[in-house]
């Protein structure tokens, strides 16, 4: 499941995986800052670092071709359009996108800013490991912010850094 939270250049997306990971990202558009939660088989990681880090290792993954398709499909009353996205090495991943929900893209690993919306559906083909994620509820309601966009590392959470988390192939 995932869920996002916006406010007033804040955002919060919660991916959450069963029991395998749920990964937590806290973005602050203004301050620049960037807090990424991990827990689950490989235990409980917390990665706090800025935008600006988290770009620059974006750029250093290889470049995606994308092709957009002149395809659509509803999902969740959303009409939904075609992205295929090509790796250096062949692989693809099929975005089915929707141009009537915007977000913030910055720091997002679920978004790649060259898809002109948001994505309701993808599939993901990386070395035969095939994932596909939909979204199967979209909840239109705004919560009190309280604690779902602090910046504190939370207790019993490893603190670690981009590069670290790359040797641990993620």
């Amino acid at each position: 499941t995932m869920e996002i939270y916006f406010n007033e250049g804040l955002t919060r997306s919660e991916m959450k995986m069963g029991t395998m990971m749920n990964i937590s990202t806290l973005t602050n558009d203004k301050t620049g800052d960037f807090l990424m939660l991990m827990s689950g088989m490989v235990g409980k990681n917390a990665i706090l670092t800025t935008l600006d880090e988290v770009n620059k290792e974006k750029a250093e993954t290889p470049e995606m071709e994308i092709t957009l398709v002149d395809e659509t499909k509803t999902i969740m009353g959303y009409v939904c359009k075609k992205a295929v996205l090509t790796s250096e090495d062949g692989s693809e991943s099929v975005f089915w996108y929707t141009e009537e929900i915007k977000v913030a893209a910055k720091g997002q690993s679920y978004l790649n800013e060259k898809v002109p919306g948001f994505p309701l559906e993808y599939e993901i083909n990386n070395a035969g490991f095939k994932m596909v994620l939909t979204v199967t509820e979209i909840e239109k309601k705004i919560k009190k912010a309280g604690d779902l966009f602090d910046f504190k590392i939370p207790e019993g959470y490893k603190q670690m850094t981009l590069e670290q988390l790359k040797g641990m192939g993620m």
